[in-house]
């Protein structure tokens, strides 16, 4: 018979102490995460603000403190965890390189149930199942629009056209939303299905196995199954997906062709998975054309020496499909473009722009080049560092990442993305995390999770220590529960708080029980009601005019009237605030 590891079966008294010594450091961690709440009633309880570019004063506060306080309480409960856990950790870690394959990719699944649930919680609980930004107003509209069979709807007649202009929406003779069309494709789809608010939970929860698949291919099957809980419960990965924003697509179509890519590799002849490679980059290309772009030059640049390396019939004809359909991607961008501008080179961002004197740089750095870029990198980065994980160095693992070809192009990837929005000084907005970059999370995440195995393994290789390799395995969880016990609730309360702001006007319209009513929105909450919102204007309006109550912007009260002549059959009302109370009062025709 074996015998059993060193410290299987400890001496009662040593025992004990081992017990002692744990406690006591949890109690250590317990009173740094103390100190971390009771700081913030110095500081108005860390109030975070929304609707403006940069920090504010609270949440500077809560990062200083989370930092200072946080680092030292994720040690503290992870060695307490080491100790309790004893040896259990590092044979869980053993024994995950060795899993059955059924049982792993079950795992995966579950996993996949899981971020589903969270999301769909989120959305429902925290966010309140509404618009938090405009974006997603405008997604909405355009999904309506392309599930009722059109690219854009005709401008209403002049008089009345300019109640329904909106944040990034185009009403020139054509009404349409400014973004690209492949999200609101996706949307669309769901919308015949009522079920657009789902795509995005869905689309992460697709994203979760499929970002496994990708780990188990670069990484091996353990960093693979390291990644799975570290994504499913990634604040940047579940709350940006609780929105309506296209990222949770992009990052599920990211995923796709870089499996594809792994599988091309894998075998080139494969023709199939070059179609799917293609379908995927080109799907992500008319959903958010610079990410696309910039995470996939450098894959596209490997494939293509691998292509020159390998030539052969076989080879070739996958390349001529991909590029195939990549000519067919353009043709369609321009092809949307030329419908909806008059030109297949201008997007709707470019006549959004013109028609409003609009700069979508707004918000950035005030200075020189290159500082605003430099800015702008340093931003994102800092956000990514606590939103990524939650925990107070959710960056510190990356660096550690295995070394191979396919693990490079993935950090290559996602750099490349990072310096495109930093070249292009556009700034993030602060809703869920420096959200630009919401795609990039799950291979972000794959490579902290290798290397956190990389870490492990090389404290094995240094020189035995069992202690060590408890510790650095039970400092992820010490920092997990940082997150979950800090980072989440006070995140959380903060943007409940602003869902409230954001769904005030629409909550307080079906309070009132308005039924075949038209709202004239003189102001909303967001911009004039803590912690303020990045939905500063209204909602638009479906296709057909045929919401229950249309909410339209305030003219005047003399215009105002053209619009009741020209809806006659809806009761007007108008919306605004004064002394800070949101009013909603009857207008007289």
């Amino acid at each position: 018979m074996p015998a059993p590891p060193a410290d299987a079966v400890q001496p009662p008294a040593e025992d004990s102490t081992r017990v002692a010594r744990a406690l006591l450091l949890a109690l250590g961690g317990a009173l740094c995460l103390a100190e971390i709440r009771i700081a913030g009633l110095t500081d108005a309880g860390y109030e975070i603000l929304y609707g403006r570019h940069g920090w504010a004063p609270g949440e500077i506060a809560f990062m200083l403190h989370y930092l200072l306080f946080g680092i030292p309480a994720a040690a503290l409960l992870g060695g307490a965890l080491a100790l309790g856990l004893g040896n259990r950790l590092s044979a869980g870690f053993d024994r995950l390189a060795t899993l059955p394959s059924r049982t792993a990719w079950r795992l995966a699944g579950g996993a996949a149930a899981a971020a589903f649930l969270l999301i769909a919680l989120v959305r429902l609980g925290i966010l309140r199942d509404t618009a938090i930004t405009d974006d997603e107003n405008v997604y909405a509209f355009m999904a309506r629009v392309f599930a009722s069979g059109r690219l854009s709807l005709p401008s209403l007649p002049e008089p009345v056209r300019p109640f329904f202009d909106n944040q990034f929406i185009v009403n020139d003779g054509k009404w349409y939303g400014i973004y690209f069309p492949g999200y609101p494709a996706a949307l669309a789809l769901g919308e015949w299905l009522h079920a657009a608010r789902w795509v995005p939970g869905l689309s992460a929860a697709l994203t979760v196995p499929l970002t496994f698949a990708v780990g188990r291919r670069t990484f091996g099957q353990r960093a693979a199954l390291l990644a799975l809980p570290l994504l499913v419960l990634s604040p940047f990965f579940v709350f940006s997906s609780a929105t309506l924003l296209a990222h949770a697509w992009a990052g599920l179509l990211f995923m796709g062709f870089v499996y594809a890519a792994l599988r091309i590799a894998a075998a080139p002849g494969a023709v199939g998975w070059w179609l799917v490679a293609a379908l995927a980059l080109g799907w992500a290309g008319l959903t958010r054309p610079l990410s696309a772009a910039a995470f996939a030059l450098p894959w596209l640049c490997w494939l293509g020496w691998r292509l020159w390396r390998d030539r052969s019939g076989r080879t070739g004809a996958g390349a001529i499909v991909f590029c195939l359909v990549g000519v067919l991607t353009l043709g369609l961008f321009c092809a949307y473009n030329l419908a909806l501008s008059g030109s297949p080179l201008v997007t709707g961002y470019q006549t959004f722009a013109r028609i409003n004197n609009f700069a979508f740089t707004v918000g950035a750095l005030a200075a020189p080049p290159p500082l605003p870029s430099l800015h702008e990198l340093g931003y994102t980065l800092a956000r990514l560092n606590f939103w990524l994980l939650g925990w107070p160095v959710s960056l510190a693992l990356l660096p550690f990442f295995r070394r191979a070809t396919e693990s490079v192009l993935l950090a290559l990837g996602t750099a490349a993305v990072l310096l495109a929005y930093a070249l292009s000084a556009v700034p993030s907005i602060n809703v869920v995390g420096p959200v630009h970059y919401a795609e990039l999370a799950p291979p972000l995440i794959l490579l902290g999770a290798s290397g956190l195995e990389r870490v492990v393994e090389r404290a094995r290789a240094a020189a035995p220590a069992p202690g060590r390799e408890r510790l650095l395995l039970g400092l992820p969880l010490g920092a997990t529960l940082v997150m979950l016990l800090t980072f989440i609730p006070i995140y959380g309360a903060s943007l409940r708080a602003m869902a409230d702001v954001a769904r005030a006007p629409y909550a307080l319209a079906e309070e009132r029980g308005l039924d075949r009513a038209v709202v004239f929105v003189h102001s909303l909450p967001a911009l004039h009601r803590r912690p303020f919102a990045w939905v500063y204007t209204h909602r638009n309006s479906s296709p057909g005019l045929q919401d229950r109550i249309l909410f339209v912007r305030y003219l005047g009260a003399e215009k105002n009237k053209e619009l009741m002549r020209y809806l006659p059959d809806r009761k007007p009302y108008a919306m605004g605030l004064r002394g800070g109370e949101l009013l909603l009062v009857p207008v007289e025709p």
